[in-house]
């Protein structure tokens, strides 16, 4: 019988080597995978927006009339009148000359009996200057006298403001008991004299005009109510009391004045430049900074007739970009490159300037997770 040795053969356990490869690969994969969370989660970008504030004007041609005439139309009364007025005007190139200040005083009388002063009685100030009564008065006793009076001497000294007088022609007991005072200055020391040219009369037609104006402004309040109004002159005829060449101290113009005036609803203007607001503005990028309460109104056109009118509107804002818009919403940034979000912010309006800065600076691109991206707008004026 043959006997043979039964024998097993052992599988080699893996060498250490293998394993520790293994452990490197995993490690690796690790830090790589590590590497690629921290770079997304600190992946940044900051765009910095420079806007300046435009003054951006809404211009309306307005129709006026009893009833809505269309839709730029309000509600209004068109009427005229004819206003008169005089305005006093100075030759320019006016030579002074020195002439005695005249003015008014209280004379009072504080004792038991009346008290006469002749025409021409002195009145003395506290600094000395003498005044002169205009004519003869007689103060009642315990009682009072307004009378005229002016200056001894003639030029600018002799007018002064409000005063005391004294009467030194009576005794001094006399004096305790009557006396004067001035509520108003002494004018006319001295006066402005001039040869009256054309350029002078043709500045005063111009300022006379204006000066209709504010006269008419104040009367229109009381006919037309306080409303919104606006007016103008359709027709003046004005004459001039002096002629070119005249020596004179002062000279006047008359003037029949037809005064074309319109009232308007003012809330009926103000919606309408509302809807034009709204549509002059581009609300996906701009915001109104401020608007004037009052639009400026002219009179373009009228017919009295049919008690119609056509008014020309302005009123000017300021605008600029809105830090909230939607063309500025963090969507439109991401995954965009520097040169890709400079091009487009600089598009649009009121935009002067653009900083983009990525993080790490290495970055090619912006993040493509919105809160990375932070965008900041200052504005200037």
């Amino acid at each position: 019988m043959i006997t043979h040795r039964l024998s097993t053969k052992t599988t080699p356990a893996p060498p250490v080597k293998f394993y520790r490869t293994v452990a490197l690969s995993f490690l690796v994969i690790t830090i790589i995978l590590l590497g690629v969370v921290i770079f997304i989660t600190s992946k940044k970008a900051s765009i910095t927006i420079v806007a300046k504030e435009d003054a951006k004007p809404l211009t309306l041609t307005v129709s006026v009339g009893p009833t809505h005439a269309g839709a730029n139309s309000v509600t209004g009364v068109v009427t005229s009148t004819v206003f008169k007025w005089s305005e006093k005007y100075s030759p320019s190139g006016n030579k002074v000359v020195t002439n005695t200040a005249t003015g008014e005083a209280l004379i009072y009388n504080k004792s038991n009996l009346d008290q006469t002063l002749v025409k021409t009685t002195r009145l003395l100030t506290p600094s000395g200057l003498l005044f002169r009564l205009s004519e003869k008065v007689i103060v009642p006793a315990n009682g009072k006298i307004t009378v005229g009076i002016y200056a001894d001497q003639p030029g600018a000294a002799g007018e002064i403001g409000p005063s005391q007088f004294t009467v030194p022609g009576l005794s001094a007991e006399k004096q305790k008991v009557v006396y004067g005072e001035s509520t108003k200055p002494t004018v006319g020391g001295t006066r402005k004299i001039g040869i009256l040219s054309e350029e002078d009369i043709k500045a005063a037609k111009v300022d006379y005009t204006e000066k209709v104006k504010q006269a008419w402004a104040t009367e229109a309040n009381k006919i037309m109510g306080s409303g919104q109004k606006i007016t103008a002159i359709a027709d003046q005829n004005v004459t001039v009391n002096k002629q070119a060449g005249d020596e004179v101290t002062e000279f006047t113009l008359n003037g029949n004045n037809t005064i074309v005036a319109v009232a308007y609803n003012q809330e009926e203007l103000t919606a309408l430049f509302n809807k034009e607001l709204t549509d002059k503005i581009d609300p996906s990028a701009e915001k109104v900074l401020s608007a004037k309460k009052e639009p400026t109104v002219s009179l373009v056109s009228y017919d009295l007739n049919r008690g119609t009118a056509q008014l020309s509107a302005i009123e000017e804002i300021t605008v600029t970009l809105d830090a909230n818009a939607e063309k500025l919403a963090v969507t439109n940034f991401l995954g965009k490159s520097k040169d890709e979000i400079e091009r487009y912010v600089l598009g649009l309006n009121h935009v002067t300037g653009v900083e983009v800065k990525f993080s790490p600076a290495w970055m090619l691109s912006a993040p493509t997770v919105p809160d990375r991206i932070k965008i900041i707008v200052k504005n200037i004026q």
